[in-house]
């Protein structure tokens, strides 16, 4: 790759445009000093060697001493190296000194040129170390961009792998149920596996983008809910209630896809369904702009009122839950679980902002 193709565009301005600016300030500062035309080319032609000079020392620091020393944790070989361009940079600046004014009057100025050392290793030094402080400043913002990029990358990885697992997690129980039906030879079959391919298809087809709209994920619970009331007796529809509160704004909510699902999963899969009235109680309420608190309340048969919920298999859904929300929601969500007598609730909040 071409060396000054690597200096960006913004450097070339800022260093060319300091270098400009100082000569215009020397320029302007005694004008009456450049009252002949041969004094002005003179100045101009000195001012053109000295910028020229500064140039070489500033790419050079930038496009070769750096990128072989300061950015191999090599400081050493970098102050060397600093040194030797000063003394390079040193008589080439007498040189241009002693061409623009003439050998002669340089010579009977000597005392006074040898005392421009200082002054012209202090103009070298400043080249040199603001070329240091752009190339520095600009590795350093490059790795910080380049490592948030890496960041976002591995975040999408792994929200990508934890929707990997929810999926099969919930084909695993849900084919239980089929099978279920199936070997006792229920008519309810046929429609357990409609409801399945309508799940399967916003799971393979719309639950790929970043977020869904909330009523597309609330149609899929629907649909979710519809196949399991097939596990229930006929004479219990109501068993399993679901409430919505928000109006049709809803529609129009963003949330994570499949965010909802692994709550309203574990209600079934380690709840009590034979409880009566309501065996499942799943309410969400939508606040426009402000974000949605989202519940489900289910009963835990009596041997099962003393424990929680069990870490294996069905805490996988939940561990997954409570990753992704670290993801996804960081300093926005709330979650808690609460066990009521016979009971198990657990109460999701997030907030848009």
């Amino acid at each position: 790759m071409n060396e000054v193709a690597a200096v960006p565009w913004w450097v070339h301005l800022l260093f060319w445009g300091i270098l400009l600016l100082f000569d215009g300030m020397m320029l302007s500062y005694n004008p009456t000093k450049f009252g002949s035309q041969l004094v002005l080319r003179q100045f101009l032609l000195r001012a053109a060697l000295t910028d020229a000079l500064a140039a070489a020392l500033f790419y050079t620091n930038w496009m070769v001493l750096i990128p072989r020393t300061l950015s191999r944790g090599r400081l050493v070989p970098y102050i060397i190296g600093v040194l030797v361009l000063l003394l390079l940079y040193i008589p080439a600046r007498f040189g241009t000194s002693l061409l623009i004014g003439g050998a002669a009057e340089g010579a009977r100025n000597q005392p006074q040129t040898l005392a421009m050392i200082v002054p012209y290793g202090m103009m070298g030094l400043m080249a040199i170390f603001f070329s240091s402080a752009l190339r520095i400043t600009g590795d350093y913002l490059r790795a910080l961009s380049n490592r948030r990029e890496l960041e976002r990358q591995q975040l999408l990885t792994e929200l990508a792998m934890l929707k990997t697992q929810i999926n099969p997690h919930f084909l695993f129980n849900t084919l239980n149920n089929i099978y279920s039906l199936t070997s006792r030879k229920s008519d309810k079959a046929p429609e357990a596996v409609l409801r399945l391919a309508e799940i399967m298809r916003y799971l393979l087809y719309e639950s790929g983008t970043e977020t869904v709209p909330l009523s597309r994920e609330l149609a899929h619970l629907h649909s979710f809910l519809d196949l399991q009331r097939l596990r229930l007796p006929a004479s219990a529809p109501e068993a399993i209630r679901f409430e919505v509160a928000g109006g049709p704004a809803e529609s129009d909510f963003p949330i994570a896809p499949l965010l909802l699902l692994p709550l309203v999963e574990n209600a079934f899969k380690h709840g009590d369904l034979a409880a009566r009235p309501v065996a499942v109680h799943i309410a969400l309420a939508l606040v426009p702009d402000t974000g949605l608190t989202f519940s489900v309340l289910n009963h835990v048969a009596p041997d099962d009122a003393g424990r929680g919920l069990p870490d294996q298999p069905g805490g996988v859904g939940l561990a997954n839950l409570r990753r992704r929300l670290e993801l996804l929601y960081p300093g926005r969500y709330a979650l808690q679980v609460s066990t009521p007598p016979g009971q198990h609730l657990v109460t999701l909040t997030l907030r848009q902002s």
